[in-house]
């Protein structure tokens, strides 16, 4: 069986490999003996074959999971040309003759538009594609309240009554799945571990905006939004010192990149939006911003940014993620450059700094 699964959904990937365990375990308690977790970034052909053609110890199958191997194919607007797949011909070729019945090789990637590698592997015969497309905006609230609803929690809702958010379009919120909809969009691991937090914090109370506020929301609006609105803004200043709060509070510096990326995704759908001629409450639909001020805040920026500052800040974002995980420079030290460099990419940098 080979099954390549990705898309944006994190948490609905996750879920499905964790009944995949459950199917190769089988009740024999052995998956561990039975499981082999390959990282897919330097994956060779050989490293592949090896284990996928290996029989299970004492379970029914035997799982091969190749973490984050699609990812390393996709191809960027800017990409010159697909990458060659030459070195994996071993691997297409032991697929196509056929894998061992008891064994479950899964390829995991994340969201994917130009990948030459999942397209050939799509052509191998019995692949299963599972794409986990990112939850819809207007399907956000009904989502939220389904996993609240699992945990045991119960939404009232009604106006903010203890605290006052800065933005005054958030202020006139009423329903708790909107707004917490609005606040973590269709990020399903982040949408999950609000609402574990929510269901200690409440135990078994009712949660209205006023606890989402205190227990989701206060430090995501003066930490996290706040240090990636002032890095793409280029306030050198104000990012570094969100980005010291944040680091006090226990946030690795990966998680701050990996705040910084989703940042600048949202900036890449204004921008293509804009070019689109879509209209601003289309954008603000799109990119689940639809209070008015957090929409024309978000177009604006994307206005600034355009195509070719928002190529040069992957590229940073890349680059940097590169050397985190390669252990190339300190964690810190690559993620307090990125964010320089990204500061500067601003048109209003020069003036934001003083």
């Amino acid at each position: 069986m080979i099954i390549l699964l990705f898309g944006a959904d994190a948490l609905g990937i996750r879920r499905r490999l964790a009944q995949l365990r459950t199917d190769a375990d089988g009740g024999s308690g052995m998956i561990e003996t039975n499981l082999n977790a390959i990282e897919g970034r330097d994956a060779k052909a050989q490293e592949i074959i090896g284990p996928a053609m290996s029989p299970p110890f004492l379970a029914p199958f035997r799982l091969v999971v190749i973490e984050g191997f699609l990812d390393r194919f996709e191809q960027g607007p800017e990409s010159r040309g697909p990458r060659s797949l030459d070195a994996f011909s071993p691997l297409f070729a032991a697929l196509e003759s056929g894998l061992p019945p008891t064994t479950i090789l899964v390829f995991t990637g994340g969201a994917l538009r130009r990948n030459p590698m999942l397209d050939r592997l799509k052509k191998v015969p019995g692949a299963t594609v599972e794409e986990h497309a990112p939850i819809a905006p207007r399907e956000l609230p009904r989502y939220i309240r389904e996993e609240a609803a699992a945990r045991g929690i119960r939404f009232r809702a009604g106006p903010f009554r203890d605290v006052s958010p800065d933005d005054e379009e958030l202020r006139k919120a009423g329903d708790p799945a909107a707004y917490l909809a609005t606040l973590l969009g269709s990020d399903t691991l982040a949408i999950a571990s609000e609402l574990d937090k929510l269901a200690l914090f409440a135990m078994g109370n009712d949660v209205t905006l006023d606890i989402i506020y205190r227990v989701c929301a206060g430090e995501r609006e003066s930490t996290s939004f706040a240090f990636v609105d002032a890095v793409i803004d280029g306030h050198h200043s104000r990012a570094l010192t969100a980005l010291e709060i944040l680091t006090l509070r226990g946030t690795s510096p990966a998680e701050l990149l990996a705040m910084l990326m989703t940042g600048y995704r949202q900036a890449a759908t204004v921008i293509d939006l804009l070019d689109d001629g879509a209209t601003p409450e289309e954008i603000g639909k799109a990119i689940n911003r639809p209070w008015p001020n957090l929409r024309d805040r978000a177009i604006a920026r994307g206005r600034r940014l355009g195509h070719e500052r928002l190529r040069v800040a992957f590229e940073i974002l890349v680059g940097a993620d590169r050397s985190i995980k390669s252990g190339e420079v300190e964690d810190d030290l690559a993620l307090e450059l990125a964010v320089a460099r990204l500061a500067a990419l601003a048109p209003e940098a020069a003036g934001s700094r003083r």
